[in-house]
């Protein structure tokens, strides 16, 4: 029907004879079966800039078998008139920046929706031109064909678009019953992609001097009955033996093979062991503490139990804490959220830093009593397990022999990165350092040991100045500073000397050297040293594996020593 022609039928018209012919087999259908059907036939639109070659359907076939599903998926969800629901949207201008043609400049395109749309603006156009309206198929799509024109050379411009349309409009059927204002704008936007492939597929015709119309094309094939089993009301089948396979190709089955689970049970066993197996190979909970969602569900029930717990474990020696524990589990159960709805971040970074600190000074009986009862509150304790070391090292050019203290850094980070629990262990690097980088580092985090490697004698740590010079700092100064701080439990001196005047140790345990030690030795007690911490062991343990790694490597180890707490 060429588009000089009066149609007789409006696009109202088509639509409700459609929604009619197949209103019986549409009643028996769910909305979202309704929408996976239209979904199914306008990927045959694909073939429109794919070329590919289909036996049974050409690009007519698709446009008017998607208008066929378009149509019935708007009667399923009670829609009055499709030419109201398409004007509203577009009065015949484009409704971001309201002209013919639309502007990309002032568009949605450039400029996003919020910022282009004019809701009143939009409806003054429709209630001035809604008796101008379009009447036919054809009219319709010349009018989309002014607004948006269509290029032959915009590869994919409309199936791309007709694509990312289909996903927004699952959305909007997905969640139709408590929000059914979203499919309005979201069917609106696909009808007017399938009018953007009708449009270029009419200029492909041209150039070929052949003529295309939509409303003849769609008439022939929806001539106000069924044409597949000749009825004013379908009485096909739900599923069509003439429809199997139009899409989807069938896999030739060997008897032998099994592709469908037969045993529920096993399934659900082989899920629970990979979702274990996914957990662990992104680091188990601690590679993903910034992901959890405190707020909701399992993670936050477990957070609330964990604080329970730790508060049960202090109550007799820290009652203060414990009662402070318990008011933050209610806080945390008050500050659930609904599964479903958008995540808050809960601030709980204070709360995980002292939850940690309390981890750290139980006992091995009191963690059991935390971990053994297994459960999302016991697993969150692998966030306390985290071992954070700062590596201070200072090599200033004027103080004589040049050390090899990348070596030894580098020894190190690759003997973590190796472990298995690499994840468990952070370090953070301080080169060069001055006194006041250290005292920074130290206000700012919270570490576990806390590792020098530079030059020392009995008597001093040699930092660098802010001018870069060599700074002799008493080693008595450095200790009374990380005494401050309780979350040291180890200071390793890997300097000359550097443990001779020390009787009191710095932390908990404290490794110094109470001779000249060579670089070569240095880097082999760090590597054995931070491969028993990386394997579980205690720093005890990690001490001797610093020994014997250094006399394996056939080098003197007498002079290292560990000064524990009395």
């Amino acid at each position: 029907m060429p588009e000089t022609e009066v149609s007789m039928l409006r696009l109202d018209d088509l639509y409700k004879m459609t929604a009619h012919i197949y209103a019986d087999r549409n009643s028996v259908r769910s909305k979202e079966a309704t929408f996976v059907h239209f979904v199914e036939v306008c990927g045959m639109l694909t073939i429109h800039d794919r070329r590919k070659k289909r036996e049974h359907f050409d690009i007519a076939d698709a446009l008017c078998k998607a208008l066929g599903w378009y149509f019935p998926l708007l009667a399923k969800l009670r829609v009055r008139s499709v030419e109201s629901l398409v004007f509203r949207k577009f009065p015949g201008v484009c409704p971001y920046c309201r002209l013919v043609p639309h502007n990309e400049g002032t568009c949605k395109l450039v400029k996003g929706t919020e910022r282009t749309v004019n809701h009143s603006e939009v409806i003054a156009i429709f209630d001035r031109d809604w008796e101008k309206r379009p009447k036919g198929l054809n009219e319709w799509q010349s009018m989309f064909n002014r607004i948006y024109p269509r290029n032959l050379n915009e590869i994919g411009r409309s199936t791309i678009g007709l694509m990312e349309e289909l996903g927004e409009l699952a959305e909007a059927v997905r969640v139709f019953d408590a929000h059914p204002h979203y499919f309005l704008g979201e069917a609106t936007d696909t009808f007017t992609y399938i009018m953007g492939i009708a449009n270029e597929h009419q200029m492909r015709e041209a150039q070929e001097d052949r003529i295309f119309s939509f409303e003849r094309e769609f008439l022939s094939r929806y001539p106000g009955l069924c044409t597949q089993c000749g009825s004013r009301v379908c009485i096909c089948p739900a599923i069509p033996a003439a429809t199997v396979g139009r899409m989807a190709k069938e896999l030739d089955i060997r008897n032998d093979e099994i592709l469908f689970a037969s045993d529920s049970r096993e399934f659900i066993s082989d899920g629970q062991r990979a979702a274990q197996a996914a957990l662990e190979s992104v680091g188990g909970y601690l590679g993903l503490v910034e992901k959890l969602p405190f707020d909701r569900g399992d993670t936050n029930h477990g957070l609330v139990q964990l604080c329970l717990k730790m508060a049960a474990v202090v109550e007799r020696t820290r009652p203060q804490l414990a009662a402070s524990l318990r008011a933050e589990a209610v806080r945390l159960g008050d500050a659930t959220k609904a599964a479903g709805t958008p995540r808050d971040a809960l601030p709980i970074e204070k709360l995980l830093s002292e939850l940690r600190n309390i981890w750290k000074e139980l006992d091995e009986q009191h963690k059991a009593e935390i971990t053994d009862k297994g459960g999302l509150a016991g697993d969150l304790v692998e966030l306390f397990d985290i071992v954070r070391i700062l590596f201070v090292s200072c090599n200033p050019a004027t103080s004589g022999e040049q050390l090899k203290l990348q070596a030894e850094q580098r020894a190190i980070k690759d003997t973590l990165k190796r472990s298995p629990n690499s994840l468990r262990f952070q370090l953070e690097d301080l080169p060069a350092a001055t006194t006041n980088d250290l005292r920074r580092s130290l206000l700012s985090g919270e570490f576990d040991i806390i590792h020098f490697s530079g030059h020392a004698d009995a008597q001093s740590l040699v930092f660098e100045d802010e001018g870069n010079e060599p700074l002799e700092v008493p080693i008595a100064a450095v200790a009374a500073l990380v005494r401050d701080y309780p979350s040291v439990k180890c200071v390793v001196l890997n300097a000359c000397k550097s443990a001779k005047a020390l009787t009191v140790p710095i932390s908990p345990v404290t490794i110094g050297m109470d001779d000249a030690i060579p670089d070569e030795t240095a880097i082999e007690f760090s590597r054995g040293f931070y491969d028993a911490l990386a394997a579980g062991k205690d720093i005890k343990r990690a001490f001797n594996e610093g020994i014997h790694a250094v006399q394996l490597a056939g080098k003197q180890s007498d002079f290292i020593r560990m000064i524990p707490m009395p």
